[in-house]
């Protein structure tokens, strides 16, 4: 008994943490805030200084959140030393750099410019830089981060310097609430040659884009002020395009556009998808995405079936309704019949229809879609019928006129599903 007593007192001391892989020991630290990553200094020696060489650090809300205390007392300065220290006694490079500024923590310029220039100088890969209480100027210090690969932004003012030539290793750059100056979206797009994916949200200080982006594969753009034109010619490798429009306004697409594969579109009250893609110019589509669709417009109806005639190869199809449109609620009719395209959708596997706008159109194009698709698996079609309660009649005229539609595909599977709200626009 004394003996396994004795064995079992030497095996708690056995510092098996610092046998661990290296591999293992990055996976752990990498999942820490920084304020564990600093405490890992106390397992061992082995792990003494192993977060100041660590490559990937991270300032972001769970960091702040210990800081933010209730005594309504500007906590930035406190903040700000802690993060300078960290990076000046950081030993080796910094890979990937994340701040997210919160709102009540006072940041100043100066030391965001100090911040950057050690970033610059520590060969910085990856930077996200987030910040909700102001619209800083972005120091110009970020341009000569010349090894960055991915670049996210939020909420600053940026102008690029005179002799910035572009980001030559950028690959991906998320840009948000950004007040651009003049040339500033354009200089950094052509110059970073190897731009695989490029987001531009909610962005200001630019009238169009032309994107000269010959690697370009992935474009997301939103926006709610006017704008003039979209030029996608010269981004001929385009495969995912995102088009959010929160707002009437002058807007106009090239009609040349790359052979696009995924199309998400949203679009704001009074607009129509009809007057922003051809349909011919769709042909390449494997998925779909329509947001904010007014069914109750047959010219829509009309343009999403002409999309659909065109775009042979099309694999998944999402549609949802606009959220302000309640038509008052009645029994669908059979609607208006359109002409059948010899399976024109063979490819088609999964449909999803979310409406909360008139029936009989939508049936029109459900029953368009059984009819032309050879392939299909799954077509959900869910119904928000708004607050109120007493429309079985409805539920039911949809329910049999589902059941008896005719499908090309003898394996599709109709999913039917409703849901009320006690508000008309919860």
């Amino acid at each position: 008994m004394t003996l396994f007593n004795k064995k079992a007192n030497c095996d708690d001391h056995i510092d098996r943490i610092s046998d661990l892989p290296s591999n293992v020991i990055d996976g752990i630290l990498e999942h820490l805030n920084i304020r564990d990553l600093v405490r890992t200094s106390i397992l061992s020696r082995k792990w003494r200084y192993l977060w100041i060489s660590f490559p990937r650090l991270k300032f972001d809300k769970e960091f702040f959140d210990l800081y933010d205390t209730e005594d309504f007392e500007d906590h930035g300065p406190e903040v700000s030393r802690i993060i300078t220290e960290i990076l000046f006694i950081h030993n080796g490079p910094i890979y990937k750099f994340a701040l997210s500024i919160p709102c009540g923590f006072n940041i100043t310029i100066g030391h965001l410019i100090k911040w950057i220039i050690v970033l610059s100088r520590n060969g910085v890969k990856h930077i996200q830089l987030e910040n909700r209480i102001r619209s800083y100027r972005m120091p110009s210090y970020l341009f000569s981060c010349q090894e960055l690969t991915h670049v996210l932004i939020r909420n600053f003012n940026l102008s690029v310097p005179p002799n910035f030539g572009g980001f030559k290793s950028l690959l991906h750059l998320h840009l948000e609430n950004i007040t651009f100056g003049i040339g500033a979206l354009e200089c950094i797009v052509s110059g970073s040659s190897l731009l695989e994916e490029l987001w531009i949200v909610r962005c200001s200080g630019y009238e169009s884009v032309d994107l000269i982006a010959p690697t370009l594969k992935v474009f997301r753009i939103e926006y709610g002020h006017v704008i003039k034109s979209i030029c996608l010619e010269k981004a001929k490798n385009l495969i995912d395009f995102t088009l959010i429009l929160y707002k009437d306004g002058v807007f106009g697409l090239n009609k040349i556009l790359p052979e696009i594969q995924r199309l998400t579109m949203g679009l704001g009250s009074k607009m129509l998808y009809a007057d922003i893609i051809h349909p011919s110019q769709l042909i390449s589509l494997k998925y779909l995405k329509l947001n904010g669709v007014n069914l109750d417009e047959r010219g829509e109806l009309l343009y999403i079936v002409s999309v659909l005639k065109n775009a042979s190869n099309l694999v998944e199809f999402v549609l949802e309704t606009d959220l302000d449109q309640y038509s008052k609620t009645q029994l669908p009719d059979r609607g208006e019949e359109l002409e059948c395209s010899n399976g024109c959708l063979s490819q088609l596997l999964s449909v999803n229809i979310k409406l909360r706008t008139n029936f009989q159109h939508a049936m029109s194009l459900i029953r368009f879609i059984l009819a032309n698709s050879s392939s299909l698996k799954t077509l959900t079609l869910d119904l928000h019928l708004g607050y109120n309660k007493s429309d079985f009649p409805i539920l039911f005229s949809i329910s049999r006129d589902l059941l008896w539609m005719d499908r090309a595909s003898p394996r599709a599977h109709i999913d039917f599903t409703h849901r009320y709200s006690e508000y008309p626009y919860g």
